[in-house]
């Protein structure tokens, strides 16, 4: 009921912390109105991000008051956890980029940079450079932050009092409050991989470059990695020791702001700033409208794939025996969505290079420089950071694993191998059909015969599918570099694999009815389906048959998959 209450025990932590608060905010606006005001042409771009930061000083305010209202709620105590870190993280980026760079680290990251556009284009864009492995582990740090957030106001910090394990198990079957602490545990171990891997490419690159700086920053990483398991054993073991804990908390920002530096302190300014032409080209600094940056983020998506994807991990679930609250039906169907588009994301990143010189995707913004690359990664490594720890806690372990299998094998497997060998179409069908599965095993927790059917579906699916459009598009895919079945042994051997997998594929349709899956109504709708769907097929090995004929064909795939599934969910309403 004061301004000035009495200062002692937690009235003065409390009110020392919104003075605090108070003193950033007002530092907050001096640095946006001073950014704004700033002849300086290389702040011009910064100032959308000051006032980035104000509103974010501001939310984190309204949560504070929120949070205290109604007595440190867990979902709003996190999103404030949250914030605060995206703050810390914009004001660092403003501090970095603000500041005057000297000539000779100018002439270092020129150096550093390709020498032609086409050299990266011949090359491929590079994908496992220090800025990428910085950025990628800025990220991974970030998000155990707000893990570490949610398992300090969840009440989780001593879910586990056993080390390494779990309650006995890396995952054990117990209450969500003990997955928590679990599934922060696993994420240490996978920040503390990426911080090693990070170190290794930037001490790298600090020698190259003479970078002293660099290199403090990179074996800084480490050595916090190592300060912060220990903190964090101890706090466990002290039974959350306060100073134990705030120095864990303090260790993690010291490590976050280290991946930041690296990734800034070696990254052209021109990433924050600059558009990229058509042509690979550095352009002129432009401002892109924010919405206009949220329709390419979405665009980096495949909005169409990623919902056709969400249609068959439902599909999954509708068909599954057992039932799954619908809480953590929305939630699992919601870390699919997340995966998909992560995944999605990053295969336009790797992909960038190559992208331009495809007609039917020069359009997309990274090819078209509406996007920094470093953007898109971010994105990216985010949408996954957040996507499977939902399918881990909402879902289950089992449809966890098969989303981060999914996951890596269509962005680090599937992705590079499409430019070395017309194999990829089959490892890419792979992922492609987990989506069912993992739809069927959020629901029981585990695979049998009718989950590997529908997997087996979706897998043959994919071939004729992509087949069709390759045969269509084969000169675009060739200008790219990329190795598909109708250049490696030539359209016609390509289209009796259309035919042997649409046979396959009609046949397997029809395992569903004695699996109990589905029924007989199913059943006729998947032969008629399928017998015109494979007499499609045969009609392209004629030799008349032109490139017009692989673009119904291709058409007609998505015809026949969206009337299958109709199918199936209309026979198992209705039985």
């Amino acid at each position: 009921g004061t301004m000035i209450p009495k200062m002692e025990g937690g009235v003065a932590v409390e009110h020392s912390h919104r003075l605090a608060a108070g003193t950033v905010v007002i530092l907050t606006l001096l640095l946006a109105a001073l950014i704004t005001r700033s002849r300086v042409a290389a702040h011009r771009p910064l100032r959308r991000v000051a006032w980035l930061a104000v509103g974010l000083v501001f939310a984190q305010a309204l949560l504070g008051g929120i949070t205290v209202l109604l007595r440190l709620p867990t979902p709003i105590s996190t999103l404030h956890t949250a914030t605060s870190l995206l703050f810390f993280c914009t004001v660092l980026y403003l501090a970095v980029r603000s500041r005057p760079v000297a000539p000779a680290a100018l002439a270092h990251l020129a150096a550093a940079a390709p020498a032609h556009p086409s050299s990266v284009a011949a090359a491929g864009a590079p994908v496992l450079t220090p800025v990428n492995v910085a950025l990628v582990t800025a990220v991974a740090v970030y998000f155990q932050m707000v893990l570490g957030g949610l398992v300090r106001h969840s009440g989780a910090a001593l879910a586990c009092l056993d080390i390494p394990l779990c309650r006995g198990s890396l995952w054990p079957d117990a209450h969500p409050t003990v997955l928590v602490q679990a599934l922060h545990r696993l994420g240490a171990g996978t920040v503390a991989l990426l911080v090693l891997a990070s170190a290794v490419f930037n001490l790298r690159a600090a020698k190259q470059l003479k970078r002293p700086f660099m290199f403090v920053l990179a074996v800084s990483g480490p050595v916090l990695v190592a300060v912060q398991i220990w903190l964090g054993l101890h706090a466990v073991t002290s039974f959350l020791d306060l100073a134990t804990v705030e120095a864990h908390l303090g260790v993690a920002t010291a490590l976050l702001a280290t991946q930041m530096g690296l990734a800034l302190g070696n990254a052209p300014a021109r990433t924050h700033s600059a558009t990229t032409a058509a042509d690979g080209t550095s352009g002129a600094v432009v401002v892109v409208p924010w919405s206009s940056a949220l329709r390419d983020l979405v665009e980096l998506s495949k909005p169409r794939i990623t919902g056709l994807v969400m249609a068959t991990f439902a599909g999954g679930m509708w068909l599954a025996p057992g039932h799954l609250p619908r809480w953590r039906g929305l939630m699992t169907l919601l870390g699919t969505a997340l995966i998909v588009a992560a995944a999605n994301a990053l295969n336009m990143f790797i992909e960038r290079d190559v992208d331009k010189l495809m007609q039917r995707t020069s359009r997309r913004p990274l090819p078209q420089g509406r996007l920094s690359p470093e953007a898109a990664l971010v994105f990216g490594t985010a949408l996954a950071a957040i996507a499977l720890p939902l399918l881990l806690l909402a879902g289950n372990a089992l449809t966890g694993v098969l989303g981060g299998l999914a996951f890596i094998s269509y962005v680090a497997i599937y992705t590079p191998m499409k430019r070395t060998s017309a194999a990829a179409l089959f490892v890419g069908a792979v992922p492609g059909a987990l989506p069912p599965l993992m739809g069927w095993t959020a629901v029981t927790g585990h695979i049998d015969a009718g989950a590997l059917a529908l997997f087996g579906i979706l897998f043959l699916w994919q071939i004729p599918h992509f087949l069709a459009i390759a045969i269509y598009r084969r000169d675009d895919y060739g200008r790219a570099g990329f190795e598909i079945l109708p250049i490696s042994i030539g359209d016609r051997p390509t289209r009796f694999v259309i035919v042997a997998f649409s046979a396959a594929l009609l046949a397997t349709s029809l395992v569903l009815t004695p699996l109990h899956v589905a029924g007989l109504l199913y059943s006729a709708s998947a032969a008629l389906l399928g017998v015109g769907f494979l007499a499609w097929g045969i009609a392209g090995l004629r030799q008349a048959a032109s490139r017009v004929w692989a673009r119904s064909l291709f058409l007609a795939s998505l015809v026949y998959l969206t009337l299958l599934f109709a199918a199936l969910i209309i026979d198992r309403t209705i039985t």
